[in-house]
Order: structure tokens, then C-alpha cells, then sequence
């Protein structure tokens, strides 16, 4: 838990900015919803689109450690639920059943980061290329026939 902590921290710090290009692309209209749609693949990919190349790193190995923790602890689970399942008497089946549900526990925590790192490298894309790419409108406005007032929002890129 500190490990990812420390991994978000980090993400954070380096979130400031994209790193330095030799030449920046013009701002076309497609180019946020193909970095959007890579982002959508794997974390990471987006950002390594928009040449972000640090924090596409930092995405994407947080991603892999989160599923590989996940995947680590589902076999650990599945072996103690074999033990669990073949115990001859109740102490050790205890134990056993304890342990599946500790692994159970571990790996879910780590699906549950690995979706939260999903998430956070949807905003970082999203944010970062809106504020490149996009057109925010907000509108006021009066109905005169029912006497209300209102507003519109719209977004496009």
C-alpha cells in the first residue's frame, strides 16, 4: 500500500507538465479522442501519444504491478483453497480458510488500485488535452415563455 502511494505521489510531482519536444504538433481536432482512446486501452498510452513519456512510464508500470499483485494473490488464494478444501481436521481447515480469505482480501484491494490508476490516467489525459485541444462554452439564458432562467454548457473537441 505504501508502495502505491508513493507511486501516486509521484505521479502527482511529475504530473506538472509534459516534457520538453524538440517541436510541438499542431492541436487537431481528432488528436484527443485518439489520445483519449489509447488511454482507454492501457494507462499509459495516452500520454505516451502526447509524448508525456514520464508519466506514461509511471502509468503504465503502476498498472502492471497492480495486475501482477492481483494475479500473485488469486494463485496464492486458489492454493490455500486447495489446502482449505483438503484439510483432515478443523484447526488446519481454519487456518487454511483464513488465509484464502486474507489472499482473497489482498487481491481485490490490488484490482481495486489497478482500477483506480485506470481512472486517474483517464483524468490526466483527459485533463491535459482538454486544456490543449478543447472548446468550453457556457451559456446563460432567459426562457421568456415559461419565465426561467437557465444554462447550457457545451464541449467540443
Amino acid at each position: 500500500m505504501r508502495s502505491l502511494k508513493a507511486l501516486l505521489l509521484l505521479a502527482v510531482l511529475l504530473g506538472a507538465g509534459p516534457l520538453p519536444a524538440a517541436e510541438e504538433k499542431k492541436p487537431e481536432p481528432d488528436r484527443l479522442r485518439r489520445a483519449l482512446e489509447r488511454s482507454l486501452i492501457f494507462p499509459g498510452l495516452g500520454q505516451l501519444y502526447e509524448k508525456q513519456y514520464a508519466k506514461a512510464a509511471l502509468f503504465a508500470s503502476a498498472e502492471v504491478f497492480c495486475l501482477v499483485q492481483a494475479f500473485i494473490q488469486a494463485g496464492r488464494g486458489n492454493d490455500a483453497y486447495r489446502g482449505y478444501r483438503d484439510a483432515r481436521d478443523a484447526a488446519s481447515a481454519g487456518e487454511w480458510r483464513r488465509l484464502t480469505e486474507a489472499c482473497d482480501r489482498r487481491r481485490n484491494t490490488a484490482l481495486l488500485a489497478a482500477a483506480g490508476v485506470w481512472v486517474c490516467n483517464m483524468i490526466d489525459i483527459f485533463v491535459f488535452a482538454k486544456k490543449k485541444y478543447s472548446v468550453v462554452a457556457f451559456q446563460p439564458f432567459y426562457d421568456h415563455a415559461n419565465q426561467a432562467f437557465g444554462a447550457g454548457f457545451s464541449y467540443h473537441f
